[in-house]
């Protein structure tokens, strides 16, 4: 799978703040690199010279961040982030593809909502989103069907305060759900925490 897929997910106030801190710095580092002489264009090189030149720079920035050398746009950062992040949880491997009962994209079941203040936009390599979903799925699938099971047994409102026990029921299903939601959060928060 090639290409690259949107993401969107929401975050912290603090979270986005401390991206927000982060890429800045990493433009600086871009900086630097580009600076050094080898990458040094001048009008009095030949336009083959010229584009050369350039074109081996720009590879050299997209092998620092494919490396996370340098992480210098939310993708890149995101990128690096989440291939930790499964590296950490033994998720980096190849899953069973996805059936049709998946959830596709916005709210999984078990989302409990977190009050996430803020988003952010990012653009990540389409197999890695895939890696993401199928994984989340997967590691999930059981807990997702209990909850459905069990909010077709029980449709009405349930709050915390409005029924406590049955919240308490549906929060240790959901507890046992992990979203691409929470992949990316924590993916960003490990990556970002000082």
């Amino acid at each position: 799978m090639s290409g690259v897929t949107p993401i969107t997910p929401r975050v912290s106030a603090h979270l986005r703040d401390l991206l927000t801190q982060r890429i800045p710095q990493e433009a600086a580092a871009r900086r630097q690199v580009l600076a050094d002489p080898r990458w040094q264009v001048t009008w009095d090189m030949t336009a083959v010279e010229r584009a050369s030149i350039r074109a081996a720079a720009r590879a050299h920035i997209a092998d620092m961040r494919e490396r996370g050398e340098l992480l210098d746009t939310v993708d890149a950062l995101m990128t690096h982030a989440v291939r930790i992040e499964l590296t950490r949880r033994g998720w980096d491997h190849d899953w069973p593809p996805v059936p049709n009962i998946a959830p596709r994209a916005g709210r999984w079941p078990g989302s409990v909502d977190q009050q996430w203040p803020a988003k952010i936009n990012a653009r990540l390599p389409a197999d890695l989103v895939a890696r993401v979903h199928a994984a989340c799925w997967h590691t999930s699938a059981e807990a997702i069907g209990e909850l459905r099971r069990w909010r077709d047994n029980h449709p009405e409102v349930v709050t915390e305060h409005r029924a406590p026990t049955l919240w308490a029921q549906y929060k240790a299903l959901a507890d046992q759900v992990t979203t691409p939601g929470d992949v990316w959060r924590q993916a960003l928060g490990r990556l970002l925490a000082p």
